[in-house]
């Protein structure tokens, strides 16, 4: 399952790059494509108090995002794919989550042509895992959020990163449909291949 996500994130990053192209100077930006990579902090939403972000601090799992971002896609419009691994600390050390999205991102703000902020929306595949078999298993998940870039040069940038995600399915082995809602901070680095 993994490879095949790692595959269809690659096609979609360079069926992406097919429509890279340099637009006329006056004409505004055009189409570009970033690569990154980022370090993550999330409230599992499981065995927590509550989903707020910072409620279950002493629990927070933590891992790894690579993301990519094509932007301008259609004026203030592009695309993102991300694949976020978190593997480490969580309730009962027995506890990781992973997840494999991709969805539409829209450029908000842009300020000096350093600063942007954009609003995403993303789908795709959560995966849950613990030390007991309660919950195991991959799940649709969706995800709301908002990124802040900022270009340091004309290649590379920061980013820091909020996004909400909710797994409707999780049942957690109560046997209905509770759901689950982790959500948490990435702060990452990114470089721009095309432009």
């Amino acid at each position: 399952m993994i490879k095949k996500l790692c595959v269809l994130f690659s096609c979609v990053v360079l069926s992406a790059s097919l429509f890279a192209q340099s637009s006329p100077a006056g004409e505004g930006p055009g189409p570009s494509l970033w690569v990154g990579v980022g370090f993550s902090t999330f409230n599992p939403d499981y065995g927590c108090p509550s989903d707020a972000l910072f409620s279950c601090f002493t629990r927070q799992l933590v891992g790894v995002v690579p993301y990519a971002d094509y932007n301008h896609l259609f004026n203030r419009i592009g695309v993102e794919g991300e694949m976020r691994w978190l593997n480490w600390r969580g309730p009962g050390s027995g506890i990781k989550e992973s997840n494999y999205m991709g969805g539409l991102r829209v450029r908000l703000i842009t300020y000096k042509k350093r600063v942007s902020l954009n609003a995403k929306v993303l789908a795709g595949d959560a995966h849950f895992s613990s030390a007991n078999v309660v919950g195991r298993g991959n799940y649709f998940a969706f995800a709301p959020g908002m990124t802040l870039d900022y270009r340091i040069t004309r290649r590379v940038a920061v980013r820091a990163d909020y996004e909400y995600q909710m797994w409707p399915n999780f049942n957690g082995g109560t046997g209905g449909s509770g759901g689950l809602s982790p959500n948490g901070l990435t702060f990452g680095v990114s470089y721009r291949l095309l432009h």
